[in-house]
């Protein structure tokens, strides 16, 4: 049977988990010590506790190295944000999510309503095509992968081996991807392949 948490060490244990999102690095145990205004010795009895019951680890002989288990996350129901590989590349073919084509990796909040379970990938935006509808170069775009879309869904789709952006529409039994900066005109297509539709957009900011 798992060990009880007891008041204090969920108390202690909330602490750890505040301290390193407000400082960005994890509290030593003289700072558990001074916020619970107890011994030092009693500070790390209570980390020793939290860790033996395997909500914590820590880094032996380092300073700041207390971090959230899994099990510790669980416990103040902390959920773990959703991981989006950026592709890099797309293969002509099958999507695939091998190493060799995930450029690098974006982290969304499992609460983003936007998200369902269906696999979801991200791609960089370039050009400034998609300006009208608040995408900017740079963005980073995140998509629910799906072959198919609705009229006016923004979309990602393979234009001459690349990705493209585009709203997605149909005319004449043909399908037109539309920019959204008049600058680029309409492209029509008699197939085309989808990649996914637009769920959600990241900006960074220096």
């Amino acid at each position: 049977m798992a060990k009880r948490v007891t008041d204090k060490q969920r108390q202690v244990l909330q602490f750890i988990a505040t301290y390193g999102e407000d400082n960005g690095y994890s509290p030593a145990i003289r700072d558990v010590a001074a916020h619970f205004d107890c011994s030092v010795k009693g500070a790390y009895d209570h980390v020793v506790a939290l860790e033996k019951k395997g909500l914590i680890e820590r880094a032996k002989n380092r300073s700041r190295s207390i971090l959230l288990a899994t099990k510790g996350k669980q416990v103040l129901r902390i959920e773990e944000p959703r991981r989006i590989p950026i592709l890099g590349r797309i293969a002509a073919g099958v999507m695939t999510y091998a190493d060799q084509n995930v450029e690098d990796y974006v982290n969304l909040p499992f609460d983003d309503g936007s998200l369902d379970e269906a696999r979801h990938f991200a791609l960089r935006v370039k050009g400034d095509s998609m300006v009208g509808a608040g995408i900017r170069e740079g963005d980073i775009a995140v998509f629910r992968e799906q072959p198919s879309a609705g009229i006016g869904d923004i979309v990602a789709a393979m234009v001459e081996d690349e990705a493209t952006v585009k709203f997605f529409f149909q005319q004449g039994g043909r399908v037109v991807l539309k920019a959204a900066n008049p600058l680029y005109p309409d492209m029509y297509f008699n197939e085309l392949r989808i990649l996914g539709r637009l769920k959600s957009l990241v900006r960074m900011y220096d």
